[in-house]
């Protein structure tokens, strides 16, 4: 039985589950409105496991010219069409051409009814003519298109599309290019289909076509042959030749996916196709181990051949299935070889690569056929032999399955012959008594035996089957699996079903397990044929339960909507009530499900212990307590969601481009190619786990009296919405042409070093679609820069509320309580500056300080500096603004008031600087510094862009590059500090850490730099002093009015402090300048996880400085957290995680996270070499320097695509030598335990009013960290400058 780390075996979180089930019924009572806006549940009431959803696509389009000011709009009998109420009408979007047009999500099953209107905005309009239109959502597995014309209201065109990718029956003009000329072939008629009766003779042959039958398939369990989207089988009375047809255009492909195009042109049945797969991820990979490439074409490939989009046709050879099977057997040895690589971490490349590694080829294990030893016989399936010369049915029958079944099934065996067998079945069953039953028996009993060999057999009759050979634990187990799914498929509904559906969930979590724990010792390379087979059936039968856990989890979903959803969840009267634990329950579910596929299984297992923790202590907390409980639970939810939307843009990444690309070369059509891999997504139990999560972040947002908006920066301003990938300078170009508007950005994806100021003055607003740290570097920039910044991470919000003002004038209303986002227009107001050298005129701030500054403004803000004529390493008492930076001066202020006033509430750590000149005296030394001095000097010139400017930057970094200190100065910086110490090597620049002029995180830090190594030491020392002529920065100092050759960069060396937490804090609340509030902002390990803008949220305090009372805001639910090897605190080195413990079968240890020419590190006791950094990490790095990253003049599609490649790799910046490690909150003490929470909060806050007395009461940007020593951690400040 799997265990809780809290302690609860999941027979008991079953049963208190259950108990909640019956209180949830008891207590449900949505109010009417809630009631109308109700999904249904996903499933009927029998179950059988397809993939479905509770609402499917519907897009509508209507040509219609309009008069100025006059809008068409949707209005009908659905709250999403304003329920006849006109006001309340759907807007359809213009498109060239005057096509309107608009998508809905439609709940399945729902009867539409609607008409098209012209409105005007001052509520005047027009209705069509004629009769309502209506329609019916079909579902689970079609979406509509339905394409209208203004007043014909009789003659709409209904378009079905297959949500999966695949082409429906009700429109088989969308059918594959091949299967459709392949029954263009054999004489069909137009759609490809004929009743039993239609009969043609030609060339002696009678053919006879068979109506659609059921295809439990090959891509799961009970799947329906709604799944085939080939020709229709095709029943003959004598031999048939078949022409291979086909298309084959391999124009632009390469790799693998060349491979197998090329290849499918020559491999004409599916043993050829089979053999095809085997060659590219067998015989061609090292070791038989393929990659993500191999893995995922062959997926995309075996998919279209076992739904028919790839026509299968006999090559002319005599090739008995064993021949498939025993090729079948080679593939699946080297599928499990990469599983168990993968599994163990082995293998090479980021975390991410191991994720899609295992994703793939775990998928790609149902797309083979059986290899059990009946199957691998020299002369298999003699059943139909003995059923085709049966003397007790029709003549015409016997050679039907004779020459289409028989004969087929020994000469060329494809998956079109189990259609074929499944309609047959269809057909001699429709009657009952019209054959003689011994017949129909045996070749039902035939028809199993070929699912079996298609491994398309149910999942009922896939677990009878192996579970004689399991252990007494595990069959068990699987019997109890058994009994829960023949209660489901009894039916049921309220109560009852919700039972029945967690304890389905339970028993398969078990079961599962046990697969899985049983699975996990990996495949030995001398194992026999037997043992082989049932290690085939273990996997398929793994699989297949997570597969019948995606509907029993979609059924939850359903019903947890039907009694009430997240309105009730919200609701205060049921804190104790138990309601939460059903869907707790529910997700825990989930989650495990995930984890036992090997996906984030750490992150997983973090998450189950804090989901687990929250939940046994949140009913024992006060209504007044809820609020902080609420918080606590809405950062865990949150987290879950930001895990799946990572697994997704995962299976995108794998599936998207591969699927594209070969489905144009082999002429699948589009509507199956573009969504292929989206279906893969909402075809996966994360799709399941989003939805649960999304209605429990809901609630709890209600439970906490919060909406979907996170205000950064406050203000009124208004421009047109558009849509972008990221922030950049050429980004903003792009919007921008066209038109002269000011523009709200609707921003996908940040990292938290992009700067505003370079993206001009017609920015008016940013919305961010994911979390951000108040106090984050782009947090930060946007308060000086004056730009309206909110984020939302709530998907059905933003679906339903902000996308449908894309391309429209909006006003971005933000103030510290509130935001609103709406279509119009800001009151006209003073031209006020953003920064950018001119004024947004539409933008009024709400209460703020204007903190933006004109052009020219930063170069007020910079001393005077001063230039040393030696090279040495200078202490920090010594260090000045004018010699040294204001970083560096205020880090040496730091110093003084810890040993004065400060001793005793705050430390720092040790530290030195390399003081301005210093790199103008070592480029001097390298012979380098008038030719340095002159590509500078270019750098001023406003025509110096794009390509040019990157020449430039190349050729000062390269310079930079190439200068070595001299030993003398390394052998200083050794002897400063600890033997064994690790740096922080930062930057200390005049044109940064000033009033104005802040330039949070634009330059270069190093961190976790071994202090005995010089060549590190020395390269940390000259990227910093590069990351001065970064393009970022050039650009910044640009807009700000600085010279190139006025900015100086000094370089201070600070000893790593080992802190459990870490912190920023603005001692003047940013949102209002109010200077009597401070807000904080902490987060596990080390600060890079927290100012570089890392997904997530990080405890968020408020201190009131006149009474200490402190109010907790967010609770942190960042993923990862950097810590230093050999720390004391809870996360050291020397500790080693196991993840999922046994149950889970899969033990892991930290992740190393690689800097710029690590070294190897010790981790745990042993040495071992850091990993190569990665391609996406160099894309990263490569945008900061002006390289061609993302942020870099590209290719749009290559920026998306970087991008998206970010997303997923879970390590997306290096920083040098530190472990990176999952976070446990429910071992968090800032989580768990309140009072600690309150008396950090109070420490802060006098360290706060302590720095920023000593700075003339100037409201300070501060940061530091906890770090252990003894029972309570001491507070470490590592540096502060000026808040504005």
């Amino acid at each position: 039985v799997l265990r809780l780390r809290s302690g609860l075996s999941l027979d008991s979180t079953s049963a208190s589950v259950v108990t909640a089930t019956r209180i949830m019924m008891q207590q449900r009572a949505p109010s009417r409105a809630f009631s109308a806006q109700r999904t249904q549940p996903a499933c009927g009431p029998r179950m059988r496991v397809t993939v479905q959803a509770s609402t499917v696509p519907v897009t509508i389009s209507l040509t219609k010219e309009v008069s100025f000011g006059e809008r068409i709009k949707l209005v009908g009998n659905q709250p999403f069409l304003g329920d006849w109420d006109p006001t309340k009408a759907a807007t359809l979007k213009w498109a060239e051409g005057h096509v309107w047009t608009s998508s809905f999500e439609v709940p399945v099953g729902s009867e539409i009814a609607f008409k098209i209107i012209r409105a005007k905005d001052d509520g005047e309009c027009h209705w069509e003519g004629g009769d309502n239109r209506t329609f019916s959502a079909l579902g689970p597995e079609f979406g509509l298109t339905i394409t209208c014309d203004w007043d014909d209201t009789s003659n709409s065109k209904v378009e079905s599309f297959k949500v999966d990718g695949s082409a429906p029956k009700e429109a088989p003009k969308q059918a594959p290019k091949q299967a459709a000329e392949s029954a263009s072939s054999k004489g069909s008629s137009k759609n490809g289909s004929r009743s039993d009766d239609e009969k043609e003779s030609s060339g002696g042959k009678t053919a006879v076509k068979a109506k659609s039958g059921p295809l439990t398939g090959m891509e799961g369990d009970a799947r329906s042959t709604s799944a085939w989207v080939g020709a229709q089988p095709e029943f003959v009375r004598s031999k048939l030749e078949q022409n291979k047809k086909g298309s084959w255009n391999s124009e632009g492909l390469e790799g693998v996916e060349l491979q197998l195009v090329e290849g499918d042109q020559k491999a004409s049945d599916w043993l050829g196709k089979l053999g095809l797969m085997k060659t590219v991820l067998v015989d061609g990979p090292h070791k038989m181990r393929p990659g993500v490439e191999e893995l995922a074409a062959c997926y995309v490939y075996a998919t279209w051949i076992n739904t028919g989009a790839i026509l299968c046709a006999e090559s002319g050879g005599h090739h008995r299935p064993n021949h498939h099977a025993n090729q079948a057997a080679q593939v699946f040895r080297s599928l499990e070889w990469t599983v168990g690589d993968a599994a163990a971490g082995e293998g090479g490349g980021s975390q991410a690569n191991i994720d899609e590694r295992m994703l793939a080829a775990r998928r790609l294990h149902t797309r083979l056929p059986s290899i059990s030893g009946e199957f691998r016989q020299a002369v298999p399936l003699t059943r139909i032999r003995d059923i085709a010369h049966r003397n007790d049915i029709p003549q015409d029958l016997k050679n039907e399955i004779k020459h289409t079944l028989q004969n087929k099934l020994h000469r060329s065996a494809g998956p079109e012959d189990l259609v074929a067998t499944e309609a047959m079945l269809a057909r001699v069953t429709k009657t009952p008594g019209e054959f003689n039953n011994d017949f129909v028996n045996e070749f039902k009993i035939f028809t199993a035996e070929l699912r079996d060999f298609f491994n398309a057999s149910g999942l009922t009759e896939l677990l009878q089957q192996v579970q004689p050979t399991l252990d007494e634990p595990h069959r068990a187990a699987v019997a109890q699996l058994l009994s829960a799914m023949s209660k489901l498929d009894q039916g049921g509904s309220g109560e009852g079903e919700l039972d029945n559906l967690m304890m389905t969930l339970s028993m398969g979590t078990q079961a599962r397990a046990y697969f899985a724990s049983g699975l996990s010792a990996g495949l030995r390379n001398d194992v026999g044929d037997d043992v082989l087979a049932m290690r085939q059936r273990w996997r398929l039968a793994e699989i297949r339960i997570e597969e019948y856990m995606f509907v029993v989890l979609s059924r939850l979903v359903g019903e947890l909507e039907k009694v009430g959803g997240a309105p009730l969840l919200a609701e205060p009267a049921n804190l104790s009530a138990g309601s939460w634990r059903l869907a707790v329950g529910a997700l825990l579910g989930g989650l495990r499900h995930l984890g036992l596929s090997g996906y984030a299984t750490k992150e997983l297992l973090a998450l189950d212990n804090e989901l687990g923790a929250w939940l046994s202590t949140y009913t024992s907390v006060s209504t007044t307590a809820w609020r902080e409980a609420a918080l606590r639970g809405k950062a865990c939810v949150e987290r879950v969601l930001r895990l799946t939307s990572q697994y997704s843009d995962l299976v995108m990444h794998v599936y998207g481009a591969p699927s594209q690309r070969m489905g144009d070369a082999l002429g699948v059509p589009d509507h199956m190619t573009k969504i292929f891999g989206e279906s893969e997504v909402r075809a996966s139990v994360a799709f399941q786990v989003s939805r649960l999560a999304s209605m429990m972040a809901k609630g709890l947002r209600g439970a906490a009296n919060l909406d979907a908006w996170d205000a950064l920066v406050t203000g009124d301003v208004s421009g047109r919405l558009v849509a972008v990938e990221t922030l950049s300078p050429e980004t903003m170009e792009e919007v921008c042409k066209g038109h002269s508007d000011n523009v709200v950005l609707l921003v996908h994806y940040a990292g938290g070093d992009e700067e505003l100021g370079p993206l001009g003055s017609r920015l008016a607003g940013v919305v961010l679609l994911q979390e951000l740290p108040h106090l984050s570097h782009l947090g930060v920039r946007a308060r000086q820069e004056n730009v309206t910044f909110v984020t939302c991470d709530d998907d059905e919000y933003v679906s339903k509320h902000v996308k449908p003002l894309l391309g429209k004038t909006v006003r971005l209303t933000v103030a510290s309580d509130s935001v609103t986002l709406k279509e119009g227009t800001a009151p006209a107001a003073a031209p006020a500056s953003n920064g950018n050298g001119n004024g947004v005129a539409a933008r009024v701030k709400s209460g703020a300080v204007a903190s933006g500054r004109s052009a020219g403004a930063g170069k007020e803000s910079m001393a005077t500096t001063k230039k040393v004529t030696s090279l040495k390493l200078s202490s920090l008492s010594d260090a000045t603004i004018t010699t040294c930076g204001s970083k560096a001066a205020n880090c040496g202020e730091l110093e003084r008031l810890a040993a004065g006033a400060g001793k005793g509430v705050f430390t720092t750590p040790p530290g030195a600087v390399l003081s301005f000149g210093s790199m103008e005296l070592a480029l001097e030394a390298a012979g380098s510094l008038t030719e340095f001095k002159a590509a500078v000097k270019e750098l001023d010139d406003p025509k110096v862009t794009g390509p040019a400017m990157d020449a430039v930057l190349e050729k000062l970094t390269s310079a930079l590059a190439a200068v070595r200190l001299p030993e003398q100065v390394l052998e200083q910086v050794k002897s400063t500090f600890a033997a064994g110490a690790l740096l922080a090597v930062r930057s200390s620049a005049n044109v940064e850490d000033l009033a104005g002029l802040c330039a949070a995180g634009l330059y270069e830090s190093k961190v976790g730099i071994p202090v005995d190594n010089a060549d590190q030491v020395n390269r940390a020392v000259t990227d910093v002093w590069a990351s001065l002529y970064s393009r970022r920065a050039v650009l910044s100092r640009r807009s700000a009015g600085v010279g190139q050759a006025e900015a100086c960069m000094a370089v201070l060396f600070m000893e790593l402090a080992a802190p459990e937490v870490s912190f920023v804090l603005h001692t003047a609340r940013p949102q209002d300048s109010n200077v009597g509030v401070l807000l904080a902002e902490l987060a596990p390990g080390q600060g890079e996880i927290l100012a570089s803008g890392t997904r997530g949220t990080p405890w968020r305090l408020e201190v009131d400085k006149a009474s200490g009372k402190v109010e907790t805001l967010a609770f942190a639910n960042f993923s990862r957290a950097l810590m230093v090897p050999g720390s004391t605190g809870r996360s050291s080195s020397g500790m080693r995680y196991s993840t999922f413990d046994k149950q889970f079968a899969i033990a892991t240890d930290h992740e190393v996270v690689a800097g710029a020419g690590s070294d190897p590190v010790e981790v745990g006791g042993e040495e071992r070499a850091a990993p190569v950094e990665s391609k996406v990490a160099a894309v990263s790095r490569d945008a900061e320097e002006g390289k061609g990253g993302v942020a870099v003049a590209v290719k749009p599609q290559v920026a998306k695509a970087a991008v998206k490649a970010k997303r997923v790799t879970r390590a997306a910046r290096p920083f040098g030598g530190l472990i990176e490690t999952e976070v446990d909150y429910s071992k968090q003490r800032l989580t768990v335990d309140g009072e600690y929470r309150t008396k950090v909060g109070q420490m802060l806050a006098k360290v706060g009013v302590l720095i920023e007395g000593s700075y003339a009461n100037d409201p300070q940007d501060i940061e530091g960290g906890l770090v252990p020593d003894g029972a309570e951690p001491k507070l470490m400040i590592f540096q502060t400058r000026p808040q504005h």
